[in-house]
């Protein structure tokens, strides 16, 4: 579960993320990304969760050894995002 998905889906859309998409939804691909977070650490991503980078850099920590090192630089990017969303939006 995303709290703020909404505002999240929004936030990376306004700032420019799949903006050169030509097929795939890079905003979705993202959202994709923080719900498989979520799911693999059963958890809600949430501004208590995610606020800093250093949060970010925890989470990542807690994904190793449940997914490939790739898979969690794309889910590392996302939470970036969030973290950027939370902070500028005052969450």
């Amino acid at each position: 579960m995303i709290q703020f998905e909404k505002n999240y889906l929004e936030y990376i859309q306004r700032k420019g993320v799949g903006s050169r998409d030509r097929v795939a939804s890079s905003p979705a691909s993202y959202v994709s990304y923080l719900r498989s977070v979520s799911r693999f650490l059963d958890c809600e991503i949430s501004p208590k969760l995610l606020s800093s980078e250093s949060d970010v850099v925890t989470v990542a920590q807690r994904l190793k050894g449940k997914c490939a090192a790739a898979t969690i630089r794309n889910y590392c990017s996302a939470m970036r995002q969030y973290v950027a969303m939370v902070n500028d939006l005052g969450l």
